[in-house]
């Protein structure tokens, strides 16, 4: 089955694995913020920036993130050490994942040149969209996933429930940028 190939992957090629995992889910994301943007056919260049943006800076990100908050707990209660761990991903880091997002994506689309104007005038907009996805919904699913889940399936966990943070956030990254 798909779940036995995954996990072997995982317990193989854990990094890999979780990197090329949030790839595919970032283009699932896009095509998504694609369509409801309505635009005009596919994007494939913004898709590929989005599946660099997952493979190369938000799949090792959470990975290494994850693996240190898990060192760092502070408490044995696992609900509240889940609270903390949520807490710090969607209020905390979520500002570095708008930030590399909207960074990688406009390198990977040939827009370096904007990135200052971007980050200017989208950047406080797009981490208060960031808030408010988690405020109505992702942290609490993420919470759940935080406290059940083990390690090795959190970040898997983590990048579907994100496929509606990156429509949300690939929406408001590139409603400007066309």
């Amino acid at each position: 089955t798909i779940a036995k190939w995954y996990m072997n992957q995982m317990e193989h090629h854990e990094l890999r694995t979780k990197c090329v995992s949030a790839g595919i889910l970032g283009v699932v994301g896009d095509v998504c913020a694609q369509e409801v943007g309505r635009y005009f056919g596919l994007d494939k260049q913004r898709m590929l920036a989005m599946f660099f943006d997952g493979l190369l800076t938000t799949g090792p990100l959470l990975h290494f993130q994850q693996q240190q908050l898990d060192k760092a707990s502070i408490t044995r209660k696992r609900f509240l050490t889940a609270l903390v761990h949520v807490s710090f991903d969607n209020f905390i880091m979520a500002v570095l994942y708008v930030f590399l997002m909207m960074v990688a994506t406009a390198i990977f689309e040939g827009r370096y040149l904007h990135i200052p104007h971007e980050l200017q005038h989208d950047f406080v907009p797009a981490v208060k969209a960031s808030w408010t996805a988690s405020l109505c919904g992702l942290a609490p699913m993420q919470l759940m996933s935080f406290h059940f889940l083990p390690m090795e399936l959190r970040v898997l966990a983590v990048n579907v429930q994100d496929v509606i943070w990156v429509t949300v956030m690939s929406y408001v990254t590139h409603r400007n940028r066309h």
